[in-house]
């Protein structure tokens, strides 16, 4: 019927890891979506971190405050293409280096919410220096802090943490960029077996000229129930090893200019067997679990750099006159920065929502750490962009510093799964456990006889899912109209989805235009529910009494993205039916001679 599986080969191959020792019985608020389900009690209360970690990450950002002012000039670095070797020093010293490395391994211990939020400041001053401090910490050291022994960590990890050797990761290659599973370096057993044989080349691997460990997937044959299959093994790697080769360094670039993404090359090197991270044959798990952890950081970083602009926007339309007015008073201004005000409140609350998710452990992540990435490196780009249309021919100029930080902005969109990819990917993965559901029924409606059970039992969650709907409760007063319209869309979106599925079957796996529309759908939901779940803490946090201007005002932000989310949600849904699709298609196939 529906066999979403073999598409996205990866992402489906981490979820079989995830359920290694049993079924996944408690889906994660975005998977429980699909199918009408509307788990709120996963994300209230929203997270927080207790007082004293919070007081050591302000301590932290305090240090970082004073490093930022003294050695990270944003326009410089973009000017020179290289962050100074001092600020670099200077970040080391503080402990910004290290922050997630455990403590006995030379590390600040601190939460990944500790680190979203120190992420999100760096990226407020520069978005070059939040990259670099990113791709050594959220994925450069973080695969040995996951899955390394404990030889593997005592070796590196105090190195690392310090800032004394810089981390990367290298996944990325010419024919194998968001298709992981493409990889197509290659490493072979030794005769004597004690080191592997590693040829291939990497592309785009942000500190690979620089770093003094790299962790470096590669094919191997790995032998699974009597048969040899190539799989993915993660390795740890050193430039000091025969056969490296910094091939390139990309400086030439449209953004982030003071990072340095390289092309590396392996020729017939010796990486030691003790230098697998992990087991053999499981470096996709390794890879993907990373990701998770690089997605919710980039997202900070695209968090700080939407903040600035709106910050920056607000100034701007107050103070700059035309026609006899502000700019404030004009309509299509503040249409702007009502959109801007709501895309960043709910970059916010997503952020470190998903941040807290990733600190309680919970099982089943994938989904919300993909829609956290998608969210706010679209809205990032789009907030940055009306900044720019806000100062008109200002900020096109790079005195005001907008400019480069639209050109920063780009590459989120594309890193760490490009948009397009990652649409696939929650549609995909959603609608994959309901296709299968619906096998599993037709099977049961042909031979009902030892079925009925399940038969029944499924009837009754459907009618009470899909048919009667989600019933919201425990909100405070004021957001009960969110709640319930919340509650609306998921079980409409359940609806489309069967619909869809029933309609199109195994089409739906080539009907990207069809999938972008369930895929923003549930992500504009999962966006909802984490403002929701935000405006409820702070509420309570308040007692809603209407005396704290600033719950006020945010109350008046996250209500307004509510709304227009939930009419955004409801025209995709309406298009998964009626649509102009055919006609864009034949346009395209006009243009490409197709």
């Amino acid at each position: 019927m529906i066999k979403i599986a073999k598409h996205h080969a990866e992402q489906m191959e981490k979820a079989k890891d995830l359920m290694d020792g049993g079924p996944l019985t408690d889906p994660g608020f975005a998977r429980s979506l699909f199918f009408g389900r509307l788990r709120l009690d996963k994300l209230i209360p929203y997270p927080t971190q207790d007082a004293d970690e919070a007081a050591r990450t302000n301590e932290m950002i305090a240090r970082l405050e004073h490093v930022l002012d003294t050695h990270v000039d944003p326009d410089l670095i973009d000017a020179q293409e290289a962050i100074p070797q001092r600020a670099i020093s200077e970040l080391g010293k503080i402990g910004a280096m290290g922050m997630t490395v455990p403590r006995e391994y030379g590390g600040g211990g601190l939460s990944h919410t500790a680190y979203c939020r120190v992420l999100e400041r760096v990226a407020r001053t520069c978005a070059s220096t939040a990259v670099f401090l990113g791709a050594h910490q959220s994925i450069g050291l973080k695969a040995v802090v996951l899955n390394g022994t404990e030889q593997q960590k005592r070796r590196w990890l105090p190195e690392l943490a310090a800032g004394r050797q810089i981390a990367a990761f290298a996944l990325t290659e010419p024919e194998a960029g968001s298709d992981a599973a493409n990889v197509q370096t290659r490493a072979r057993i030794s005769d004597d077996g004690e080191t592997w044989i590693l040829d291939g080349q990497k592309k785009f691997i942000t500190n690979g000229a620089q770093a003094g460990m790299m962790t470096v997937m590669a094919r191997t044959a790995i032998e699974d129930n009597g048969k040899t299959r190539d799989k993915i093994t993660a390795f740890i790697v050193t430039p000091d090893m025969p056969g490296f080769e910094v091939v390139h360094k990309n400086h030439s670039k449209c953004g982030i200019r003071g990072t340095w993404q390289a092309t590396l090359r392996f020729t017939q090197m010796r990486v030691p067997r003790q230098n697998i991270l992990g087991e053999p044959g499981r470096g996709l798990k390794v890879a993907l679990t990373v990701l998770d952890y690089g997605r919710c950081t980039l997202s900070a970083g695209c968090l700080g750099g939407a903040k600035v602009a709106l910050d920056l926007s607000v100034e701007h339309v107050l103070n700059r006159r035309q026609f006899g007015r502000t700019l404030a008073e004009f309509e299509l201004t503040k249409q702007k920065i009502a959109r801007m005000a709501e895309l960043t409140f709910a970059m916010d609350a997503l952020t470190y929502l998903c941040a807290g998710l990733v600190d309680r452990h919970e099982r089943d992540l994938m989904l919300e750490t993909a829609i956290c990435k998608l969210f706010c490196s679209e809205a990032s780009w789009h907030v940055i962009d009306d900044a720019v249309q806000l100062f008109g021919g200002e900020g096109y100029m790079r005195e005001k510093g907008l400019e480069r930080m639209l050109r920063d902005a780009r590459i989120n969109r594309i890193v760490e799964g490009a948009t397009e990819v990652m649409t696939s990917f929650v549609a995909l993965m959603g609608m994959k456990g309901v296709g299968e559901q619906f096998e599993q029924v037709i099977h049961d409606l042909r031979h009902p006889i030892g079925n009925f059970g399940r038969l029944t039992s499924f009837a009754g969650h459907e009618w009470r899912d899909v048919v009667i709907g989600p019933r919201v409760s425990g909100l405070h007063p004021r957001l009960a109209a969110e709640g319930r319209t919340l509650a609306r869309l998921t079980r409409r979106l359940a609806r489309s989805v069967s619909k869809t599925l029933a309609v199109h079957r195994q089409r739906i796996l080539d009907q990207q235009m069809l999938q972008q529309r369930v895929a923003w759908s549930v992500i504009e939901m999962v966006a909802m529910a984490a403002v929701i779940s935000r405006l409820q803490a702070m509420l309570e946090s308040a007692n809603g009494d209407g005396s704290d201007r600033t719950v006020e005002r945010d109350l008046i932000v996250g209500r307004g993205y509510c709304r227009h989310a939930a009419g955004r949600i409801r025209r995709r849904l309406r298009g998964l039916a009626v649509n102009g699709d055919e006609q864009r298609l034949r346009v395209a196939d006009a243009v490409l001679g197709m």
